[in-house]
């Protein structure tokens, strides 16, 4: 595979570089950072491969230009901190989901997700210059949100159990946005209990009630 170093002081500048070492566009190449600093950026950019598969085989879907421009960022920084992990994108989600598989990955899931949040926060910074306004990109690790998502469903229906027998309302633990829209989500359609965000990130927060009935 054809690549080549390319270096500069942002990220768009050691990219260009290299493209025009390669004279290829940014829609045929993968972009891997090997080192950052508030000095130099320098990554490694790989001209992908462009042939056709031959025995008649059908060639590979597209991958969408920015979820592999953030998918080869993902996976050089995670070679520069040293983690080994296999970088994908998934098929078919909206928006751009990126999935990080391999072993002992707990390290950058944190407690209750904080090392994740962060790492989808710099991969969002990364890569936002090639994202439209309004549009960001989500990062798993094992698939830990749609287990984390079940978990306070889960959560969530025992605080409404306990609203509907005690009458008090009831503050949650503070949860990352896609947690309290899970929440909100589980609770929307129960007659006898409402649930709303109070406070600032990162200590934003869900309130499950009793639902007031309405006057006559």
């Amino acid at each position: 595979m054809k690549s080549s170093i390319g270096r500069g002081r942002t990220l768009d500048e050691a990219v260009d570089a290299a493209l025009i070492e390669l004279q290829e566009s940014r829609r045929h190449v993968d972009v891997k950072i090997l080192s950052e600093t508030p000095e130099e950026t320098v990554v490694e950019v790989a001209v992908i491969d462009q042939d056709a598969p031959s025995m008649g085989m059908a060639a590979a879907p597209v991958v969408n230009g920015k979820a592999e421009i953030a998918r080869g960022l993902v996976e050089g920084l995670l070679k520069h901190m040293g983690v080994r992990a296999q970088v994908t994108v998934r098929a078919g989600a909206e928006p751009i989901t990126l999935d990080i598989s391999g072993r002992d990955l707990g390290g950058l899931i944190g407690w209750r997700g904080e090392t994740l949040r962060a790492l989808q926060s710099v991969t969002n910074v990364m890569v936002g210059k090639h994202l439209a306004e309004g549009e960001r990109v989500i990062v798993d690790v094992e698939r830990y949100r749609q287990r984390r998502e079940h978990t306070v469903r889960e959560i969530a229906m025992r605080a409404a159990r306990q609203v509907k027998m005690t009458g008090d309302a009831i503050t949650l633990d503070a949860m990352q946005p896609f947690e309290r829209r899970a929440i909100h989500l589980a609770l929307e359609g129960d007659p006898d209990v409402t649930s709303s965000s109070i406070g600032e990130e990162p200590e934003r927060r869900v309130v499950v009630g009793p639902r007031k009935a309405a006057d006559g």
